[in-house]
């Protein structure tokens, strides 16, 4: 691992832009946003674009805060952190572009929250010592919350307290592991740590079991997937929260989960892991198939892309679970192209809604003829959901079941029929919004300027990836 010094940039500017906001005129909120998420992502990039990841290789950064307790701000950009940091400034970035009620209601509150969370983000997807990681996934629940609370719609008071109430019920279970962890450190090494590279010591010694402390790690990460049955808070807080929530919680907030089995319970609890193997096989499987189920069932759109993405985050799992070099590096490559198609499907259902409301599963819209653009842009972002060959999605599923098979060839196959199912749920919903009797419309225009170029930007590197997936494959080498 190489030291370098410019990993803190990556939370300075965010942690700077939300500060700068409140003395930024509302009128300009929208544009110092996406100037700033531009430069976070840049940033990203340039110091991704300096780092060799072959081989174990990477960037650290070590800070001193409270090293008598064992705690520093331990910072590493290596293979696994370094593609969920770049999707967190890319879908930020697309986000923040996003019109809506949050920039004429409160916009000061919204951007600085929204960079605030960004800044929580890149600190859990850096972090190798444990309570830092910790208070970086607990901050993520701050803006998360207020964003629901102020902006949401409908039963927004439920939502938020089901949403904080799971979150918290397995946050908790994770602090009390990462104590234990630490106190079983100190009696055999007679020092404090919360270092995940001195904790990974205690899975080699046989005299010590941490099945208690691999259950609390995972009910956590479960939780914040969703993997079933923890699924219960995701509907409501995806309905009733706003776009840009939607899309952070979907593309982002769900891989915080999804790092944080391959970062952290993997290296600490591998002997644990192997032993419950087939059980978590089994119950990613039964996610993608259980989701795709409810989405076929589901009349209200924004509730079927909900149950879409836990059914594809049952895809991402199932790498994980493979517990292989291989089965990880298809997960990552997986959480990537979900989340790039996640954020256009919400994105561009965020704009038909501004041109006819309460739209329905029940009935035909017929809002195809009239927005032939739009339309044709979400069908190719419905063909990337189904995992058409030629998109990236196709890849990260294929590499998936390729590694997973070996390992459970029947999960492997009842995971395969979810695929299936979600040509039934994906195609219904194209067909329902997009065809029949044209109703009337809150608006005549069919998607341009910005929004075009943002949907245009997303779906060609979906694409792109599709056909020339290799600098993920030979980036992703040893996670």
């Amino acid at each position: 691992m190489e030291n370098n010094q410019e990993l803190t940039a990556l939370l300075i500017l965010p942690l700077l832009g939300s500060l700068l906001s409140w003395f930024i005129p509302k009128a300009s909120q929208r544009l110092y946003a996406l100037l700033v998420s531009f430069l976070q992502l840049a940033t990203g990039i340039y110091i991704a674009s300096h780092a060799n990841f072959t081989k174990g290789g990477g960037l650290e950064q070590t800070l001193p805060w409270l090293s008598d307790l064992g705690i520093q701000l331990q910072l590493r950009l290596d293979s696994t952190s370094v593609w969920f940091v770049l999707l967190s400034g890319f879908v930020s970035f697309v986000v923040l572009g996003l019109k809506g009620s949050w920039y004429r209601k409160q916009a000061r509150l919204f951007t600085s929250l929204s960079f605030f969370l960004i800044f929580a983000m890149n600190t859990a997807f850096l972090s190798t010592n444990l309570i830092v990681f910790y208070l970086a996934y607990e901050a993520v629940f701050i803006p998360m919350i207020l964003m629901v609370g102020i902006w949401g719609t409908n039963a927004k008071a439920t939502s938020v307290f089901r949403f904080f109430l799971m979150s918290f019920f397995g946050s908790i279970l994770m602090l009390v592991s990462i104590f234990y962890l630490s106190y079983l450190s100190f009696l055999k090494t007679g020092n404090l740590s919360t270092n995940l590279d001195d904790l990974m010591k205690l899975s080699a010694d046989s005299n010590i079991s941490l099945s208690l402390c691999f259950v609390g790690f995972l009910l956590a990460f479960a939780i914040k997937v969703p993997l079933f049955p923890f699924h219960g808070w995701l509907k409501e807080v995806y309905v009733n929260a706003p776009t840009p929530a939607t899309i952070w919680m979907s593309s982002l907030l769900s891989k915080l989960g999804v790092f944080g089995f391959i970062r952290f319970i993997g290296p600490l609890f591998m002997p644990t892991f192997v032993e419950y193997q087939g059980v978590l096989l089994a119950l990613a499987a039964f996610s993608v198939i259980y989701a795709a189920f409810l989405a076929i069932q589901e009349k209200n759109p924004k509730s079927l892309l909900a149950y879409s993405s836990i059914s594809h985050l049952g895809f991402v799992m199932l790498g994980v679970f493979s517990l292989s070099d291989a089965g990880r590096t298809s997960a990552i490559v997986l959480s990537v192209s979900h989340g790039l198609t996640s954020a256009v499907l919400f994105y561009l259902y965020d704009l038909i809604e501004v041109r006819k409301e309460g739209i329905s599963m029940d009935r035909y819209s017929g809002m195809a003829r009239q927005y032939p653009i739009l339309f044709v842009c979400l069908f190719i972002g419905v063909l990337a959901s189904l995992s058409l060959p030629g998109t990236f999605n196709f890849v990260g599923e294929f590499l998936v079941m390729l590694h997973a098979y070996p390992v459970s060839a029947l999960c492997t196959i009842l995971s395969g029929i979810g695929v299936i199912l979600g040509s039934v749920y994906m195609l219904k919903f194209y067909q329902r919004i997009g065809f029949g009797k044209s109703e009337e419309m809150t608006s005549t225009a069919d998607i341009h300027g910005f929004d075009l170029i943002v949907v245009m930007v997303i779906l060609a590197i979906i694409i792109y990836f599709g056909f020339q997936p290799s600098i993920f494959l030979g980036g992703v080498d040893n996670v």
